[in-house]
Order: C-alpha cells, then sequence, then structure tokens
C-alpha cells in the first residue's frame, strides 16, 4: 500500500452511502485523502477505473450541492494484507459497517495494533463507529481485545480510540438516470464523534463535533430519529404510501410518529443526563427533517423489519424504557403494531387475535413478564385491524 504520510488520509471501511456519501464528502472536502476498503472489490474496481464520484446533498426542496470526488484510493479486500497494512499506517478508520462485519474488521485492526507495537509506533489510532448499533464499541473493543497479546492490549489502552459515531445523515437512493456511483444524502450532513473515548488531537473537519455522553447520544439517535423514520416507513407501507416524505405529509401518520417520539424522548431524558441546550438544538435539528422533500422509498427505510423490532431495538427498546420511567408507550406501541402487520404481510401470515400476542412474543423477543407492553400492542393491532 503506497501511502503518503505527509497527506491527510482516512480509512473508510464500508465504502457505501454513508461510507463514501457522509463519511467520505466531509473529509474530502478537509482535504483529506480517502482510502476505501469494501467487500465488493469488482464494484471497487468499477470506481476505480472512473476515477471519481459525486456526492449529492438535498433536502428535496432547496438545497442541492454536488461535490466531485476523485482523491481517494482503493483498498484490495481480497485477502487482509493490504487494509492490515493500511491500518498500520492511518490513524483515523472509520467503520460504516453493519454489525456483523464487526468481528472481521476487529481481526485486522487487531492484526495492524500487534505490527504497530512490532514497529515501535507510538502514534494513536480511532476507529470511528459510523452505525446505529447499541453497544457497539464494547462489542467491537472486546473482539479486538481477544485477539491481542500483552504488549497488544496495552498498547489498546493507551492509543486506541473505539468511538462511537452519530451519523447525522441518511442515504438516499439515487435520482433515475444517475451514474451508478453517485451516493445522495440529507442535508447538513455530520458526525457527531464519542469525545470520551477519542484519542489524541481532535479533528478540525466542517461538520465533525465532539460530544460527551455518546451512549445517551445513540439511545437517543437510535430510540428517537431512527424509530420516527421507521415507524413513518412502517404507516406508510399499510397506507401504500411510496416515499417517507409522503408519510410525514400524512396528518395521520405524522400525528402518531410525533407522539412516538415524544415518548421516547421523554424516556431517554429520564435515562441520560443531556445538556439542555444541547438536546433543543437537536431536537429542532430532528423536527425540521419532517419537512424535507426527500424522495427515500419506504421499501429501503423498513428493510430488515425483524431486526427494527427486536428487543434492544427502535421499538420495543424505547417502550420498555417508557415503562420503566412511569411513562405510558402507547403511540410506540401502534409502531410497534404497524410493524408487525408489515412484517405478517411480508412473511403471508393472518394473524387473530390470540396469534397477535405470539408473534409479539417471538419477533419482539417480549415475554409475559412485558404484559403492559403486549397488551398495548395487541389492542394497537386491533385497531389497525379495524381501519
Amino acid at each position: 500500500m503506497d501511502t503518503n504520510r505527509s497527506e491527510k488520509r482516512v480509512a473508510i471501511l464500508g465504502a457505501g452511502k454513508i461510507g463514501r456519501g457522509v463519511v467520505g464528502l466531509l473529509f474530502s472536502r478537509a482535504g483529506y485523502r480517502l482510502y476505501l476498503y469494501d467487500m465488493y472489490m469488482e464494484g471497487m474496481r468499477q470506481l476505480e477505473a472512473q476515477g471519481y464520484y459525486e456526492a449529492r446533498v438535498t433536502d428535496g426542496h432547496d438545497v442541492d450541492e454536488r461535490y466531485r470526488i476523485d482523491g481517494f484510493s482503493i483498498v484490495d479486500s481480497s485477502e487482509d494484507d493490504e487494509i492490515v497494512e493500511l491500518l498500520q499506517d492511518v490513524d483515523i478508520a472509520a467503520c460504516c459497517v453493519y454489525e456483523g462485519a464487526f468481528a472481521s474488521i476487529a481481526h485486522v485492526v487487531a492484526r495492524a495494533i500487534e505490527a504497530r507495537v512490532a514497529s515501535g509506533c507510538e502514534r494513536d489510532l480511532n476507529v470511528l463507529l459510523c452505525v446505529n448499533a447499541l453497544g457497539a464499541p464494547a462489542k467491537v473493543s472486546d473482539l479486538i481485545l481477544s485477539e491481542l497479546g500483552e504488549a497488544g492490549a496495552a498498547y489498546f489502552d493507551a492509543h486506541v480510540g473505539v468511538c462511537q459515531v452519530m451519523v447525522l445523515a441518511a442515504g438516499i437512493p439515487s435520482e433515475a438516470g444517475a451514474n451508478p456511483w453517485q451516493v445522495v444524502v440529507s442535508a447538513n450532513p455530520g458526525l457527531e464523534i464519542d469525545a470520551d473515548a477519542w484519542k489524541g488531537e481532535r479533528l478540525a473537519v466542517d461538520g465533525v463535533v465532539y460530544a460527551a455522553g455518546a451512549q445517551g447520544l445513540i439511545y437517543r439517535k437510535v430510540y428517537c430519529g431512527n424509530m420516527r423514520h421507521a415507524m413513518a416507513g412502517f404507516m406508510g407501507r399499510m397506507a401504500g404510501l411510496e416515499y417517507i416524505c409522503d408519510c410525514h405529509r400524512d396528518p395521520w401518520i405524522r400525528a402518531n410518529i410525533v407522539g412516538a417520539f415524544e415518548e421516547a424522548h421523554a424516556a431517554v431524558l429520564q435515562e441520560y443526563d443531556y445538556d439542555a441546550d444541547e438536546d433543543a438544538e437537536w431536537v429542532d435539528f430532528i423536527t425540521a427533517k419532517l419537512d424535507a422533500d426527500v424522495r427515500d422509498p419506504v421499501e429501503r427505510v423498513i428493510a430488515k423489519m425483524d431486526e427494527k423490532l427486536s428487543r434492544e431495538n427502535r421499538f420495543v427498546g424505547p417502550a420498555l424504557m417508557c415503562l420503566d420511567h412511569g411513562i405510558v408507550p402507547f403511540y410506540l406501541a401502534r409502531g410497534i403494531a404497524y410493524g408487525l402487520a408489515c412484517l405478517a404481510r411480508e412473511r403471508d401470515v393472518e394473524l387473530e387475535d390470540a396469534a397477535v400476542c405470539a408473534f409479539a412474543k417471538e419477533v419482539c423477543g417480549l415475554t409475559d413478564d412485558d404484559w403492559i407492553l403486549l397488551d398495548l400492542v395487541v389492542k394497537q393491532y386491533a385497531d389497525i385491524a379495524r381501519r
């Protein structure tokens, strides 16, 4: 791997819409060279041959910005040697992958750490987890440490930051006829990095900020923002709508997703400490997205429905947190019921009253001890059926 240490560089592990479209755009604008690593090597070679890609930023209204990005190199993923060599040399690695790839990412990071130890390297390595996976830093750290010897573990403790990152943008499908390597993201893209986990000098990149209390921030993002987005998709699917912006314009859907947001937000405010001004700014930021006119397909948003409906995820997690704090999760239960209805339709399953409870237990990981939430979900499902 031919790298120039005098240039600013970032490794991007997972070169999809978030990797190239959010992380790649922000770092490219700040003068960084991008090193793109992705398991889809055939596509990466096509991108390499093209020599550039376009990042488009839009809110569907007044914002429509386009950036040509050509300062990148492709990292061969057919074997581990090239990515290990890169991670030995660069000091920022943005992981834009699903949780299923954590083990393979941890493996190459561990190999790079051992190589750094062997070479006497004393530089810091920050691993940015740009993923909506709750508890991701602990999971990735444990996987890395499981492969390190004593010296590697000491280096990890002193020099490696495994940082939760809140990605403040969504990847959106390109318009018909666009270049196949164009990436489109929602307006005002940004990254919030866990300030407590970061090692060394902070980045000076527009759109990148540092925030304390990242665990609370990622729970707020997933339980409030991502939940609302998915609930709009579930309700939109049942209403026959095609795009999330259409769901947001529907008065019935909008009232329900706002209600669910308010329940979840009230719960996380009880669970975690937030700066009041920062939280108010975040709520304004996330609320403004309801009036964007981005044509984000409902089917994309509701993909992996069973995962979104699992016990620790977007709906059941905040609903149970509500109950812990004496908040009735009325609208969150409605979101769960709409999700179950969508999943039942996808699986071609017809649910009678008694079967709804069993289906909720199976999909959501609920038990008889969660009878309050189960009862709410069953009643909401019956209401959906009446409608």
